[in-house]
């Protein structure tokens, strides 16, 4: 049988509640995105398209995913935040790169990715034909909405459908090139048989560290009257949301950062203080998880004061609302604490920064909001990294202390 033209390499999303048993199958958005760039392959191939043009990896069970991926002539990996966490698809990463003959990488960006969640150099930008051929035209709009959302944002949100079938088309025209321009493999080339053998390429020493530090009560320091429902022996045994998972907020928090490529360690505000309040140098971007309700000590609400007076665009704030009956009858009043101990970044930050502050009432607003602002706060630290770096190295030593004062300056988090 000819070689596959092409091979999607694909992490699934695990289904609520846990992973169960073996691997997810690929979700139905998935499953029709594979359809449509099979048939934009095929019309694009005429009738040098081979049959079975494309592979699915959509059950890595079957023997069949091994040969094929020794023998497409293009690897597309469907790119998510989640796909650079999956060691299978790492592993098979790796296995394409050192293959012996040739084959070409044409990423095809599914939902956004940071560039800090990257533990590899990939251009997500949608392919370009290399001369003599003309690439298949894209409204700008179709590319800006392919740089914001991906092709599930494209599939899930436009008002233009033709954006996506753009988008999937230039991708096809750049399987289309690899596959004319790659010589078929041998029948029998088979360059490896276990891929449990083959390093993975997004091995975690290569992602960027990320704190998360939590402020909240512990049972046995609670205010007057609250609930023990939610707590624990310690502030990270907070649980605020009652949606079956069973684990602790900061454990789930440290779950999602590792999904993203974050290499993410649990703090107390209390072991993270020094670095906000700049008696410690910063290592890495800080995520700080708030419970409302530690603000009815007065001491909290100061100390909360002291950070919040700082500039500190690499630390993002989130404060979850938890989903008591208690705590939404006391919502009015923590919203007064908050606005009280957190006043400048309230009236100085971005929207998406002033509603985490504000809170997030359920499971699925915090893990979507840590999403886009811990990619943020990385941006955001990266950023002074170079700066520092950049300045201390040009600087006399007098100069450097006064950079070493400014480096915090506001850029709205």
């Amino acid at each position: 049988m000819p070689a596959h033209w092409f091979f999607v390499s694909y992490s699934p999303v695990p289904p609520p509640g846990g992973t169960g048993v073996g691997r997810p199958a690929a979700d139905k958005n998935v499953k029709e995105f594979y359809a449509d760039l099979t048939r934009a392959v095929v019309n694009l191939g005429g009738p040098l398209t081979p049959p079975g043009v494309g592979y699915l990896d959509a059950d890595r069970d079957d023997p069949a995913a091994v040969r094929a991926l020794n023998r497409c002539r293009a690897f597309v990996p469907l790119i998510t935040p989640r796909y650079f966490a999956d060691p299978y698809c790492g592993r098979q990463w790796t296995a394409f790169a050192r293959r012996a003959h040739r084959g070409t990488l044409v990423p095809a960006l599914w939902t956004p990715v940071a560039t800090t969640a990257r533990p590899v150099r990939v251009d997500l930008d949608l392919p370009v034909p290399a001369r003599p051929g003309a690439p298949l035209h894209v409204d700008d709009e179709a590319l800006d909405g392919y740089a914001r959302g991906g092709l599930y944002g494209l599939r899930q949100h436009s008002d233009h459908p033709e954006y996506y079938d753009q988008c999937v088309g230039r991708i096809a025209q750049g399987i289309v090139q690899a596959a004319l321009g790659t010589p078929e493999p041998a029948p029998d080339e088979v360059e490896f048989t276990d891929l449990e053998d083959v390093p993975d390429a997004f091995a975690a020493t290569s992602w960027h560290p990320l704190g998360i530090a939590v402020l909240a009560p512990d049972i046995h320091h609670l205010p007057a009257g609250r609930s023990d429902i939610k707590y624990g022996p310690e502030p990270r045994d907070w649980q605020p949301y009652s949606d079956g998972y069973g684990t602790a907020l900061a454990e789930r928090t440290a779950e999602l950062a590792r999904n993203v490529g974050f290499a993410p360690q649990i703090r107390t505000y209390d072991e993270a203080e020094p670095v906000f309040l700049g008696h410690r140098q910063t290592r890495s971007p800080w995520v700080l998880i708030l419970d409302p309700w530690v603000l009815h000590d007065p001491e909290a609400v100061r100390r909360l004061r002291e950070f919040d007076a700082r500039d500190l665009p690499w630390v993002t704030v989130l404060t979850p609302i938890a989903d008591d009956p208690q705590t939404r009858q006391a919502r009015p009043d923590l919203d007064a604490l908050l606005k009280s101990a957190l006043p400048r970044r309230l009236s100085r930050g971005r929207a998406i920064q002033r509603g985490a502050i504000l809170g997030l009432d359920n499971s699925e607003a915090f893990s979507s909001r840590f999403m886009e602002l811990a990619n943020s706060a990385a941006h955001h630290y990266l950023n002074r990294d170079r700066l520092r770096s950049s300045t201390t190295k040009s600087s006399a030593p007098a100069d450097r202390r006064h950079v070493d004062s400014q480096g915090d300056q506001e850029a709205p988090s």
